[in-house]
């Protein structure tokens, strides 16, 4: 579980970019977190990690403050890819790469090599343990931070941005790796993202807007306020408006095959 109490954030002592800000993420749930640019909503993932330190306010991570003297400790407990993966990837090699955080914790080297093995292939990336960074795809990359993260048995994966620098194969990879750790791992996701489509696959969503949260809901029910997502600056999909175009329209909205059909088509893209 996470908890955030009355958090604020300023950089440069200007306009606030986190701003009062109160949430809680259940344990095993896929969190979006959403907003456009300017939201604060990368901002408050190198907040949860202790990138960044909060001017005033609380995080807790399963009942730990952070802290400076407890910073390190969370860090066990949330691991976080970011936007773009030729930015993370450190080793030389994808087995290198994975095995890269194991050793800076001195994790004896028997132990190293069954952790690579188990979450390269977990991930999909056995057949690529010896792979150098440029033999791969963006997606391909992504599920090697994402192995990383895995090895160090991190309880909460924070996704930010992780999928706007990929093609659209390389975010269908990505998209279905994040549910099957979900649903089937039971592993607590965050995504940071301004991409409806991507986050109407979460559990539950959070919309901010100037660093203030102005929303949140199931991505089912939230994602039916048009007005708010267009407060938010939030390009609205051309399926989900079509769906909400059939919501406004009197005949339509009484037909429910079409809607079921239009929301399957948006969950399933």
């Amino acid at each position: 579980m996470i908890k955030i109490d009355h958090l604020k954030f300023t950089y440069d002592d200007k306009k606030d970019v986190i701003e009062d800000l109160s949430l809680e993420i259940k344990k095993g749930s896929w969190v979006s977190i959403l907003g456009h640019n300017g939201s604060g909503k990368s901002t408050l993932a190198k907040l949860l990690v202790g990138l960044l330190k909060a001017e005033s306010g609380d995080i807790f991570v399963d009942g730990i403050e952070m802290s400076e003297q407890n910073v390190h400790q969370i860090r066990k407990k949330i691991g976080i890819v970011f936007q773009n993966p030729d930015n993370q990837f450190v080793g030389v090699t994808v087995k290198h790469d994975i095995a890269f955080g194991l050793e800076n914790m001195q994790v004896p080297r028997k132990e190293i090599v069954e952790r690579v093995e188990k979450y390269a292939s977990l991930v999909g990336m056995k057949d690529y343990l010896l792979k150098e960074p440029q033999q791969l795809s963006g997606g391909q990359k992504q599920r090697v931070a994402i192995a990383g993260a895995l090895a160090m048995h991190k309880d909460v994966i924070i996704f930010d941005e992780a999928t706007s620098m990929l093609d659209p194969e390389g975010v269908r990879e990505v998209t279905n790796l994040i549910k099957n750790l979900n649903t089937e791992f039971n592993q607590t996701i965050i995504t940071i993202t301004h991409d409806l489509d991507f986050a109407l696959k979460s559990d539950y969503a959070f919309i901010l807007k100037e660093g203030k949260l102005i929303g949140s809901g199931k991505p089912s029910e939230l994602f039916l306020d048009e007005a708010l997502l267009k407060s938010s600056k939030l390009n609205i999909p051309e399926g989900l408006q079509i769906y909400l175009d059939c919501l406004k329209d009197p005949n339509l909205k009484e037909n429910k095959a079409l809607l079921e059909a239009l929301w399957a088509f948006n969950l399933n893209k």
